[in-house]
Order: C-alpha cells, then sequence, then structure tokens
C-alpha cells in the first residue's frame, strides 16, 4: 500500500465547494467538508477545547473550531496564536501528532 497525502487527493464528502476536487486551503468561505473526507490529514477530535487538530502539508499545527449538528467552522481556523491560553500545550500536541504520523507512513513503506 502507497501513501497519498491528503492534499493530493480528491474531495469526497460532498462539500458544494471541493467535491471531486483537491483542498488545498483548508480556510476557505463556504467549506463543509468533515473532518473525515479523504482530503483531511490526520486529526485529533479535541473535545476538551471544542475544536479539531491537524497538521497541515508543513506540519505545522492548525485548529478549526467544531460547531452545532456535526459542522466545522473552517472559514474561522488557523494555527494556533504563541498568545492563546493552550499554546503551550498545543506544541506538545503538535509534537505527538508529528511523531505519529512519522509512525504511520513508516508501515506504509
Amino acid at each position: 500500500m502507497s501513501y497519498t497525502a491528503p492534499w493530493r487527493k480528491l474531495c469526497n464528502c460532498r462539500c458544494p465547494l471541493h467535491h471531486g476536487f483537491p483542498r488545498t486551503d483548508y480556510f476557505q468561505p463556504g467549506c463543509a467538508c468533515t473532518i473525515t473526507c479523504d482530503t483531511q490529514p490526520m486529526t485529533l477530535l479535541a473535545e476538551q477545547w471544542g475544536c479539531a487538530l491537524f497538521l497541515d502539508q508543513h506540519g505545522d499545527l492548525w485548529h478549526v473550531n467544531a460547531m452545532a449538528n456535526g459542522q466545522w467552522d473552517w472559514e474561522h481556523g488557523g494555527e494556533i496564536d504563541t498568545r492563546a491560553d493552550t499554546y503551550d500545550d498545543s506544541v506538545h500536541i503538535e509534537r505527538l501528532l508529528r511523531e505519529a504520523a512519522h509512525v504511520l507512513r513508516r508501515q506504509i513503506a
């Protein structure tokens, strides 16, 4: 099995903006992609913070806030600001996600 990076896959979640196309910008207005879309990188659902955390194509940690009915606020997502109360914890989570991604890719190779 070979690994295909999420940003090289086509959207398969019926998002009106991306369906059938690659999704290289996670925070476009009108995006309704699901967390399980093929274009979504490995994601940590952080119920305690009310968001999902994931590594972008450069390995940086991003977040997207959860909304009602399983929707995600893609338009207002982004990197966690260095001034955020959760910043120190997010640095640790970013390292753990990078390590997990590395281990998973190694298993495929």
